[in-house]
């Protein structure tokens, strides 16, 4: 329920061309940390695959409907385009048309994909197309990926190995290596026919440091820049397994580096982060699974397949951690309060000062705007554009704040409007459309018709207002905890190059889930 904690008296003693300033109104919100709701990219995903041919081009179209992921609200699926049948041919035009209608199937029940390309889904089967084939089928792929990017949350890189996880592969060198000439070819051309504004993951963080011989994680300043070391991300596709989760945390001289672990936990709060378990042994699930919201929120995940590998999401689902993960997975905003002017006129200022917080694991990482929109009693709407990026709300219970001075439209017609804070996507093809908006996790703010948040304050317009609200207030964020989203977790540690975990309760268990004492 919204809190009116002081409905006008602020700020009242400053001048301005003789008229008494604009007084203020602050709303204070009860936060909802545990309604599981839907949000566009993030949260748990579910696998659509298929080994397109001409007769059959089509991975997404006839999987979805309107129940698709309802239960766990789910808006991302991963789509693999399996491209065996062409390792050196072109691609028919029936299977770019197949993605093109595809794309619009995603549209059509407000998802978006986590996409990758692959040649073989067989580990009996390691032949990739040679890299002069994986240029020319992404110079094909070009237009439709650009034209469709609107519904491609992040591209993986694949292509290379089983499954496009750039492993097992004859092509592109043994399953250790990260970067050779062939493999580093095939990320040229992924940068060069990727859509400009989406990140591409990669299996293996080693893999970034290699191809840029960079190995300092990003920088605030850094981050959003488009450069190939801000859209470079990651994904894990053996989440909690032994051997550094399968490799993601290895480096030459250790199967589980700190420093490759410190490397992404940084990196993440810029460049997405996601993927999969993949343990299948019941007693290491057994061992590691309640490691999940700890690990997820070190490492700022985005999203995670619901279903593979069972042996750990069933448990997550039977502990009630799958729920948590549900909730924190990605970015989760919180409004705390709102202090707004309660007048203004036309082609005058207003301040605006909103204190939230991100409660999720994540920040949101694709560009997108915040804006203060008025809407009137006809349902008449008018949208100022806030400079603070959402992308810089950073995660696990940390405050941020807009604090901005408004400029009101000179033809704005005087009344009174009701305040909301909108998210919409960045793309004017679904900017529209409410799914595609950012829900904040607040009681009794949320507009589902609309996909506006209601600010729950009312400004009334006049020409007889001052045009200047004078100066805006600072607000106190030292003055609000940080709240955490982790849990308790295992804690790692090694011993002569073995890594171990120690149990919660102190009980020691090697990577392969076996008890030492």
């Amino acid at each position: 329920m919204l809190q009116v904690a002081l409905a006008t008296a602020l700020v009242m003693t400053l001048l301005v061309a003789g008229q008494s300033v604009a007084k203020a109104s602050v709303v204070q919100y009860k936060a909802d940390n545990t309604t599981i709701f839907r949000n566009p990219e993030r949260g748990f995903t579910e696998e659509l695959s298929r080994k397109v041919s001409v007769s059959n081009p089509n991975v997404v179209k006839g999987q979805l409907s309107d129940n698709w992921g309802k239960t766990y609200q789910m808006t991302l699926a991963v789509v693999l385009y399996n491209f065996g049948r062409f390792k050196s041919d072109d691609l028919p035009a029936e299977v770019l048309n197949g993605f093109d209608e595809d794309m619009e199937e995603l549209r059509k029940y407000g998802l978006k994909c986590v996409l990758r390309f692959a040649y073989t889904e067989d580990i009996s089967d390691k032949v990739d197309a040679t890299p002069e084939w994986v240029q020319l089928h992404l110079e094909q792929l070009r237009p439709h990926l650009v034209q469709n990017a609107d519904v491609i949350y992040v591209l993986e890189a694949g292509f290379v190995g089983v499954w496009g996880e750039w492993y097992y592969t004859t092509r592109y060198g043994n399953e250790s290596q990260h970067m050779n000439a062939n493999r580093r070819k095939v990320i040229e051309y992924l940068f060069a026919n990727a859509p400009e504004d989406r990140f591409i993951l990669f299996r293996y963080p080693m893999i970034k440091t290699e191809y840029l011989g960079d190995d300092t994680p990003l920088t605030a300043d850094e981050a959003f820049t488009g450069t190939e070391k801000a859209r470079m991300g990651c994904h894990n596709d053996a989440f909690l397994n032994s051997w550094g989760n399968d490799g993601t945390y290895a480096s030459d001289d250790k199967s589980d580096d700190p420093n490759v672990r410190q490397y992404i936990a940084t990196e993440t709060l810029y460049v997405p982060n996601g993927g999969e378990t993949n343990v299948e042994s019941n007693s290491l699930a057994e061992k590691v699974y309640t490691d999940a919201p700890a690990e997820m929120s070190e490492y700022h995940w985005s999203f995670c397949g619901k279903s593979y590998a069972t042996q750990v999401t069933s448990r997550w689902r039977s502990s009630g951690i799958f729920d948590t993960l549900n909730i924190h997975m990605g970015y989760r905003f919180n409004l705390i309060d709102a202090q707004l002017s309660d007048s203004a006129a036309p082609a005058g200022k207003m301040n605006v000062t909103i204190r939230l917080r991100n409660s999720g694991y994540a920040p949101l990482y694709n560009e997108r705007h915040a804006y203060l929109v008025l809407r009137n009693s006809s349902d008449q709407t008018w949208s100022l554009p806030l400079a603070s990026d959402p992308r810089r709300w950073l995660p696990n219970g940390r405050i941020s704040a807009i604090n901005e001075q408004l400029s009101l439209p000179a033809d704005l017609p005087e009344g009174t409007y009701r305040l909301y804070l909108h998210l919409p996507d960045n793309y004017e093809s679904i900017a529209a459309d409410p799914r595609y908006a950012v829900r904040f996790a607040n009681e009794d703010t949320w507009d589902e018709a609309t996909g506006m948040n209601d600010l729950g304050i009312q400004i009334v317009v006049s020409s007889s207002a001052p045009l200047d609200p004078g100066e805006l207030p600072t607000p106190d964020l030292d003055a609000l905890p940080v709240t955490t989203t982790t849990a308790a977790r295992s804690q790692k540690v090694i011993e002569d190059g073995t890594l171990y975990l120690i149990t919660p309760n102190g009980t020691k268990v090697s990577a392969n889930g076996t008890i030492i004492n």
